[in-house]
């Protein structure tokens, strides 16, 4: 019995780690504060395939962007401290629309079936008073940039027909397709034309735009994966098991696990890659990892004691 509960507890670890070939997908890892729009680029790996895209996050110094209360809509990150925002389509002029992109931890294989999930929540303030539908997925074998963009050809691997109305809880947006191409990039956003695309229109103004905000993205070759992925779903979130302070933190770590018994405790930190980067065993109940050379974003601290296994996010500032 002992031996299957290892081998379940194994195959867990590989379904929730290392298997999300989208980089940074939860817009947690940074180079900089953002400070103003239109700069999806200070995200780590991401960057604008079409337009002005913005990147919000808690750590920024400017209102508007900074969640919950930003600009387009008050809305909480759906994991961490950060997502990104595109609009699906404009007013005016016509055919506007924005899309980001980064290029994925592996190139897909042709003739493979690969599964997609992604967040979307609609702004709803301000000139956000639009929704729309097609929000989708394209794949490429090149970046693209805001200088060359990727096209409007109503073409996308994978999208939805639903319009996305919702401004108070996050939406699930999930799919799949077949690699055609040995595609190494992936872009989000609308690739239909407005004619090809359907609307509800809430308020009319001349600047008026369907805006979303964006966040856990995942692209797996495991049907289930992405359904049970550490970045959207904790599992000790509620349980108190696992006491971590502070959270943020910067040089300092300090993670106490409550009620353990007088054995080893392996305790690990691991980045969204999958990958541990510090990993310590202790028979104490509180251990301070020292964190100041880790890179900026979200961790897991993983806590193994006996047959238990205890999770929970922690944020590098």
């Amino acid at each position: 019995m002992k031996k299957i509960f290892y081998f379940f507890v194994f195959f867990y670890s590989l379904n929730c780690f290392g298997q999300n070939i989208v980089q940074n997908p939860n817009f947690e890892q940074y180079s900089n504060c953002p400070n103003f729009w239109n700069q999806m680029s200070y995200c780590q790996f991401w960057s604008s395939y079409r337009e002005t895209p913005d990147y919000y996050n808690t750590c920024s110094t400017l209102p508007a962007i900074t969640p919950p209360n930003c600009y387009e809509g008050f809305q909480y990150p759906h994991s961490g401290n950060a997502y990104a925002g595109f609009y699906t389509l404009a007013k005016s002029p016509q055919n506007n629309k924005e899309f980001i992109g980064s290029q994925l931890l592996s190139t897909l294989t042709i003739g493979q079936k690969y599964y997609i999930t992604f967040y979307v929540n609609r702004g709803g303030q301000n000139q956000a008073v639009i929704a729309s539908n097609k929000i989708g997925v394209k794949f490429s074998t090149i970046p693209y940039s805001d200088t060359n963009p990727a096209p409007i050809n109503n073409i996308s691997h994978f999208y939805t027909d639903s319009i996305i109305t919702d401004t108070v809880k996050w939406s699930k947006i999930s799919g799949s397709f077949i690699a055609d191409s040995a595609y190494s990039y992936i872009i989000i956003g609308n690739f239909f034309d407005d004619s090809n695309t359907d609307t509800i229109t809430y308020s009319i103004g001349s600047i008026d735009v369907a805006y979303y905000y964006l966040d856990d993205i995942c692209v797996s070759t495991d049907s289930l994966y992405c359904e049970n992925w550490l970045g959207i779903k904790e599992q000790s979130a509620n349980n108190n098991k696992i006491t971590m302070y502070p959270n943020p933190c910067t040089n300092e770590l300090n993670v106490k696990y409550n009620n353990v018994p007088n054995e080893n405790t392996t305790l690990s930190i691991i980045n969204i890659f999958g990958r541990i980067v510090i990993q310590t065993k202790t028979k104490e109940t509180e251990f301070t990892f020292n964190t100041g050379k880790l890179a900026k974003g979200l961790y897991l601290v993983k806590v193994e004691t006996g047959s238990k296994v205890e999770l929970q996010k922690v944020t590098k500032e």
